[in-house]
């Protein structure tokens, strides 16, 4: 009877061995359909002109795509809040299996009349070289005001793609309250 089991014993590894390395091959194969599926979202992103989506005042970020919005674009004085947005229609270089995306932005404050009160130079927001094409980015930007008149602001936004040689602007209005 042990015989018998440790027969069965030797068996089933091999079993499991046979049958993981088909799935390895079928990953592999499933893996080269999504690159290539990838490959094609790159081209149509490459194509398509730079712009931002779902920009807008938020209590919380959580992720991608995941966030609390604030009810009305009104904050106070010393608190956190955060403008969350995501690029869209990036250029990505491709070349010698590698996929290189280079996004900078430039964030400014205006009041009413359209001054500057607060900026933020150029500075870079994804700049990545990888294995595999990024496909989706966020931003977020920390809102703190630690000392302003009560009354009414834009935040701006001003998305540069490296690559692309583009540039695209979006705004937020809010208001501080108290």
């Amino acid at each position: 009877m042990k015989k018998g089991l440790w027969v069965k014993g030797a068996v089933l590894p091999l079993i499991i061995v046979v049958i993981l390395s088909g799935n390895v091959f079928a990953a592999q194969e499933d893996h080269e359909k999504i690159l290539r599926l990838k490959d094609q979202i790159v081209q149509i992103q490459n194509e398509g002109k730079l712009g931002m989506r779902n920009v807008n005042l938020y209590s919380k970020v959580i992720t991608l795509g995941a966030y609390v919005p604030l009810p009305e674009a009104k904050i106070e004085v010393d608190k956190k809040y955060y403008i969350y947005y995501e690029p869209t229609n990036w250029f990505t270089r491709t070349g010698e299996g590698r996929y290189e995306i280079w996004l900078e932005q430039e964030v400014l404050i205006l009041d009413v009349r359209g001054n500057v009160l607060w900026e933020s130079l150029r500075a870079p927001i994804a700049h990545f070289n990888t294995a595999t094409p990024v496909l989706d980015v966020y931003v977020v930007n920390d809102l703190s005001v630690t000392a302003a008149p009560l009354g009414k602001y834009t935040y701006k936004i001003v998305l540069h793609d490296e690559f692309k040689e583009e540039s695209v602007t979006e705004t937020v209005d809010f208001e501080v309250v108290k």
